[in-house]
């Protein structure tokens, strides 16, 4: 095993076991870290010189990859050298050096019930289940790949969500429905919902490309998974919550206002889905 493999090991192991990171986490920073090591065929953190930082940064733009993406990516690594720094590894790269890619305007997208509607139509039962369950819960792509049988009580979804920050969703009664005969037809009584055929869960890159056909058959080619939770905070906006209540029904992290309310949504989420949701 080459020096850099052992380095990237052991910041995904600080990663996991100092910082918490959830497996999705870990997973996409992996993924990240081994392929800017074999892109740039780095051996050491010691020979990450701005040149090879730089190279790494011109063959995501020569790849077309989005301005946005590749400062994603960028800070992932820059993360890792910044722990090494910390720990007392000499690492060349000079992070003043280091500017981020000029990303432009964020596109926004939402979608109404009724544009959802018109995409189930053209999905398999599985995937409008998947685009259902995510419109009407705001729930990211990540978390529906990790969805349990055990995850569901009645209408009620409870799991660990990003952060490994514990969440509680609802859904309404008739796509509980079909989520009782979806898993009758596969026979689940335990295990990932959507699970493949060795019983994994759907990796996010797999259910995303599923996500996409039948909003593109509908007619809606600029479809990214991320709008349905957009959509889903749209909605609660439209009806009338308040963005404190918005932030607790799709999970969202402040650094005040969040947690400063936490606790007078005790009890209510139910009350709150069907006020807004339902």
């Amino acid at each position: 095993m080459r020096k850099i493999e052992k380095q990237v090991g052991e910041y995904l192991q600080y990663c996991e076991k100092v910082r918490g990171m959830s497996g999705t986490t870990l997973h996409a920073k992996r993924n990240v870290l081994e392929r800017f090591v074999r892109v740039t065929g780095l051996a050491d953190l010691g020979e990450l010189t701005n040149e090879v930082f730089n190279g790494w940064v011109s063959e995501l733009n020569e790849r077309g990859v989005a301005p946005r993406s590749i400062n994603t990516y960028n800070a992932v690594i820059l993360a890792m050298v910044r722990y090494y720094r910390g720990v007392g590894v000499e690492v060349p790269l000079q992070l003043s050096l280091v500017g981020k890619l000029r990303e432009g305007e964020v596109r926004r997208r939402f979608y109404t019930a009724d544009e959802v509607e018109t995409a189930i139509s053209y999905a398999s039962f599985e995937t409008g289940l998947m685009i259902r369950i995510m419109f009407e819960t705001g729930m990211r792509i990540a978390e529906l790949t990790h969805l349990k049988v055990s995850d569901f009580t009645g209408r009620r979804i409870q799991f660990i969500g990003k952060g490994r920050k514990p969440r509680e969703v609802y859904i309404r009664e008739d796509t509980l429905r079909e989520v009782c005969e979806f898993m009758q037809e596969r026979g689940l009584v335990s295990g990932y919902l959507f699970a493949t055929l060795n019983g994994e869960p759907p990796t996010v890159a797999t259910v995303r490309k599923r996500l996409r056909r039948p909003f593109f058959k509908a007619g809606f080619d600029d479809f990214y998974p991320h709008a349905l939770r957009h959509s889903f905070a749209t909605r609660l906006q439209l009806k009338g919550a308040s963005v404190f209540e918005i932030k607790e029904m799709i999970g969202h992290e402040s650094v005040a206002t969040t947690e400063r309310y936490l606790h007078g949504f005790e009890g209510r989420m139910m009350e709150l889905f069907d006020k807004y949701a339902g």
